[in-house]
């Protein structure tokens, strides 16, 4: 009996050695980070790389060293999510595959999550296709972690087809090819036309008008010739320099000249009995009257520009909030305080003078070194949309 008893006691005891073993192994395995440490670099050289592609279009590629500037400014500080914190993440290229470790913290625990997997475009949308996900030396179940992921309801990473779909809105320009190959990410943007800024359009218009009146000035000239009396001449004259006073002006002021113009033509025509000057009168009118068709046109076009650059303008200020908390420094805060406050004004008031604010930023910026520059242009290109982006540039030309 008391063998038996000795027996028992020295199996369990057999049982909970190996129950302890299987834990110490599993602990260990989850907890294994295989000492990786988050690769630094001071470099940023992959900014300008993408500031040209978000310009121009084309083709481009990224190294293992542009892989690990872009970790290193979108991961410039810890990212904290309740009890979790992401301390950064090291995306290494291997040869036509993507590997990423993310060392992160739960409570108490440090844990290395990592992952190994294939990035392509599928109907336009950047595609990370996972071969396997890991915490530590432990396989997760693929199914579990797409799961997660759908839970989540993040619009910038989600579940389709089984796949994990990259929102566009993630980049800061339109992505039409990916692929891996050579131990390099090669990728493609639609080639972008150089668009016309809002000023340049008005500008368009502005010119298309005084065209016209320069054409009505020519029809005034050659009447005057025609007529006889003083008075008649006078008031020509009169018309003349009220539609040469149009230039510069703004496209409403230029349309109401030119309707101003119009009632001093109907006075001087109803006043008029000598057919031949009568019908002189009448070109200068139809001129007028086309001066004002295009004026009128233009103005709609300018109206409906003006809501497109407010909406844009508010949009770039929306944007410029995630900047602003990328950044780190009080000068890099300031100057998007002030772009801020720029674009809220401009928004409201068309005709806001925002000179002193460009002056300001561009003197703040140029006491910046070259990588904080570079710094401060991705927290904008990664926070702003690619025309948004655009409009800020053609403000304070940075």
């Amino acid at each position: 009996m008391t063998r038996t008893k000795g027996a028992k006691r020295n199996k369990l005891i057999g049982i909970l050695i190996i129950l302890v073993g299987i834990l110490a192994v599993f602990a260990y395995m989850i907890l294994y980070n295989g000492g990786m440490t988050i690769r630094k670099t001071t470099t940023t050289e992959v900014i300008g790389k993408l500031a040209k592609v978000q310009i121009t279009g084309g083709e481009f590629e990224l190294t293992q060293k542009n892989m690990d500037e872009l970790s290193n400014l979108y991961f410039a500080k810890p990212i904290t999510k309740g009890n979790m914190t992401l301390n950064g993440v090291n995306v290494e290229i291997l040869n036509d595959e993507l590997l990423i470790n993310a060392p992160i913290k739960y409570k108490n625990l440090n844990l290395l999550f990592s992952s190994k997997g294939k990035v392509s475009v599928l109907n336009g949308k950047v595609t990370y296709d996972a071969d396997n996900f890991k915490i530590g030396k432990v396989r997760l179940p693929k199914k579990i972690v797409l799961s997660q992921i759908i839970k989540l309801n993040n619009k910038s990473f989600y579940v389709e087809d089984n796949s994990i779909k990259i929102n566009p809105s993630m980049f800061p320009f339109k992505i039409s090819s990916l692929k891996i190959k050579d131990n390099k990410i090669l990728a493609a943007s639609p080639q972008q036309s150089i668009k016309k800024s809002f000023e340049e359009i008005t500008k368009m218009s502005g010119a298309e008008i005084d065209k016209q009146l320069e054409i009505l000035k020519q029809k005034i000239q050659n009447a005057a010739e025609l007529m006889s009396g003083e008075a008649e001449k006078a008031k020509l004259k009169e018309i003349q320099d009220s539609i040469e006073k149009a230039k510069g002006k703004s496209i409403d002021e230029k349309k109401q000249i030119i309707s101003d113009s119009l009632n001093k033509i109907d006075g001087a025509i109803s006043k008029v009995t000598d057919s031949g000057k009568k019908k002189e009168l009448e070109k200068i009118r139809a001129a007028a009257e086309n001066a004002q068709k295009i004026a009128v046109e233009k103005q709609k076009i300018s109206q409906k520009q003006n809501a497109t650059k407010s909406a844009s303008l508010t949009k770039a200020g929306d944007d410029l909030s995630g900047a602003y908390s990328q950044v780190g420094t009080s000068k890099e805060r300031q100057m998007i305080s002030i772009m801020k406050s720029t674009m809220s004004e401009m928004a409201s008031n068309s005709s806001y003078n925002s000179s002193a604010d460009q002056a300001s930023v561009r003197s703040i910026y140029s006491t910046l070194d070259s990588q904080s520059k570079n710094k401060f242009k991705y927290a904008l290109a990664s926070n702003v949309d690619s025309d948004n982006l655009s409009v800020l540039r053609q403000i304070f030309g940075m």
